[in-house]
């Protein structure tokens, strides 16, 4: 259970309904562990005229509320505190578990909020460790797992010990008020043994939920691989070898499955077996001691009322131990530690006004640097081609200047001021950037472009698509409805150049001081790049501009070229001087056929 304590916090968000549950759980558990053998020690003795003592009272004060009362009246009067009896339990029952549950799954909608809030704030890196399918698996799986277990489990948690100690309250006044009861208590030295049972099964059932959970979240990576990648799988012929995974993957949770049930299903008849062993001594016991059937029954009742608790409680232990692995794997997430906090007192942003100055910059995603010592000064306005081999080092260079990773050595300084020092969405709203795969998300083609700034008119949108010449084929999309037209899952309704000028419709949008472009006419056919060569050059002017390129037609719009090999720059200066004195970019240029 204290996995849970941390969420409690979210409580105040319903305390009104969890209180009012929990006071109606109450009345459950003292109308079922007080109210039904205390009534069938006082009302059966009257129905069966038995010369009891504990009989005279109740009839007296019947009589007493109800003046002379003929035997047949008695009998009915009596007879209907049964179903009132039952009625109270039943509508405590019900509003207890309606309460908690609601309680519960409030709760947890708050967790799978802050699950996704988690996500939506971490850092790039984060991503490039973990499989999107085994967290999509974490967000959604998990926490629905979380969810049965607090719609299953929240309705008993007060109800059942409630109902036991009143219960055990009832049985030792039996204790206290007949001796040859006491004899009966021996039955409950079976409830250590029952508690054994449930821990030895939920320890046992906790390990293998937690490799359940793990084994989904492989199951679910395999699928998002699969459903994500269907043009490379049919290509080279992998839907063997994907449904061979998929099957096995499949077989691992089965079998995981089954040894989850078995411990749990096996909880419940084994503390009936206990407890009706335990029942059956204590019966003996009495019996030869002198107990009477008036007592026997009474008893009955009140240990039928101590042991069916803890049978529930067996499994609810057993739901919160299946539980507790899908909070493992949900904490890892909330857990995971932001390496890109925000300052306590960000310092302003209104846009570079001298320079970006890359100081001394060494950066690595694990133990091989990808940066080495890069130090650089970038005058606002200017536009840097970044050019050199794959790996080399330019999307990293680039992908320091919004913040997506920060250096482990040096710093990137705007004006001279830390790009740490400011709020990383005051420092992203001066960026614009165009991905060499972009994405589109679900929606319409004009939601798409407006993701550049939201708050953009439509007549801006249109002007935006304008300068990146996607208007004329977005007004003849097939459908007829232009902008309004759904661009499908991850964009799968345009094509690669359609998709690429989207992009670049986002970038005139945002009219960000700071533009990133990561080959972004890498999609374009010849007469698409050239339009957007013509509308990239009208861009960047007045911008400070950063080109990750490696065809020549994208280079010709720099004022200057960075060459980069092994996370070094080797080689700064424009196009005719590292044409004419630069090995690699004349290699480079040489593979385009320009001399």
């Amino acid at each position: 259970m204290k996995q849970y304590f941390p969420y409690y916090h979210h409580l105040r968000a319903v305390k009104w309904p969890f209180l009012t549950g929990v006071i109606f759980g109450l009345v459950y558990a003292v109308a079922s562990g007080l109210g039904l053998p205390l009534m069938t020690k006082v009302v059966f003795p009257v129905l069966f005229q038995a010369q009891s003592v504990e009989g005279k009272p109740y009839e007296l004060w019947i009589r007493g509320m109800l003046g002379a009362i003929s035997r047949d009246n008695l009998l009915l009067v009596t007879c209907l505190w049964i179903p009132f009896i039952f009625l109270i339990r039943a509508i405590a029952g019900y509003a207890n578990s309606y309460l908690i549950q609601y309680s519960g799954l409030r709760i947890l909608e708050l967790i799978r909020i802050d699950l996704f809030v988690k996500l939506q704030g971490l850092p790039l890196s984060f991503f490039k460790k973990n499989r999107s399918g085994d967290l999509l698996a974490r967000l959604m799986n998990d926490t629905e797992i979380l969810r049965q277990v607090l719609a299953q489990g929240s309705s008993d948690i007060i109800k059942q010990p409630a109902t036991l100690i009143s219960a055990l309250g009832f049985l030792g006044y039996l204790a206290v008020k007949d001796r040859s009861v006491v004899i009966a208590l021996i039955a409950l030295v079976t409830v250590p043994v029952c508690v054994s049972v449930i821990r030895y099964a939920g320890k046992r059932l906790a390990v293998r939920a937690r490799m359940l959970q793990a084994r989904n979240g492989d199951l679910s990576a395999t699928l998002a691989e699969s459903l994500q990648s269907p043009l490379e799988i049919r290509a080279y012929n992998l839907e063997k070898r994907q449904i061979s995974q998929f099957r096995e993957r499949i077989r691992e949770m089965l079998m995981l499955s089954m040894k989850v049930v078995k411990y749990r299903q096996a909880i419940s008849p084994s503390i009936e077996v206990v407890a009706s062993a335990g029942f059956a001594a204590a019966l003996y016991s009495g019996v030869r001691n002198g107990m009477t059937l008036e007592s026997f029954m009474t008893l009955g009742m009140a240990l039928y009322m101590s042991y069916e608790p803890i049978k529930k409680l067996g499994n609810i232990h057993s739901l919160f131990r299946q539980g507790g692995a899908a909070v493992e794997r949900i904490e890892f997430i909330l857990r995971e530690p932001d390496s890109l906090l925000d300052p306590v007192v960000p310092k302003p942003l209104r846009g570079p006004q001298n320079s970006i100055r890359f100081e001394h910059v060494t950066f690595a995603y694990d133990a091989d640097p990808v940066l080495r010592d890069v130090d650089v000064e970038i005058p606002v306005g200017q536009v840097v081609a970044l050019v050199g081999p794959s790996g080399a080092g330019k999307s990293t260079f680039a992908s320091l200047i919004p913040r997506f990773y920060d250096p482990q050595a040096g710093a990137v300084r705007i004006d001279g001021v830390d790009l740490r020092d400011f709020a990383k969405k005051n420092l992203r709203n001066h960026i614009a950037v165009v991905p060499q795969m972009p994405a589109l998300f679900a929606g319409t083609v004009a939601e798409n472009i407006r993701i550049g700034r939201l708050d953009a008119t439509d007549e801006e949108v249109i002007e935006a698509a304008r300068k990146a010449h996607a208007d004329e084929f977005i007004r003849s999309l097939q459908g007829g409805k232009g902008y309004q037209t759904q661009v499908g899952e991850r964009g799968d309704q345009v094509s690669g150049g359609q998709r690429q000028r989207i992009a670049i419709a986002r970038a005139f949008l945002r009219d960000a001081p700071i533009l990133i472009l990561d080959e972004a006419t890498s999609a374009l056919d010849s007469e698409s790049e050239t339009m957007v060569q013509q509308a990239l050059a009208e861009l960047v002017k007045g911008r400070t501009t950063f080109i990750i390129a490696h065809r020549f037609s994208t280079i010709t719009i720099a004022d200057r070229v960075l060459v980069f090999e092994g996370g070094r720059i080797v080689a700064d200066g424009n196009h005719e001087q590292l044409r004419a004195g630069n090995a690699i970019y004349q290699s480079m240029m040489g593979g385009q056929g320009i001399q």
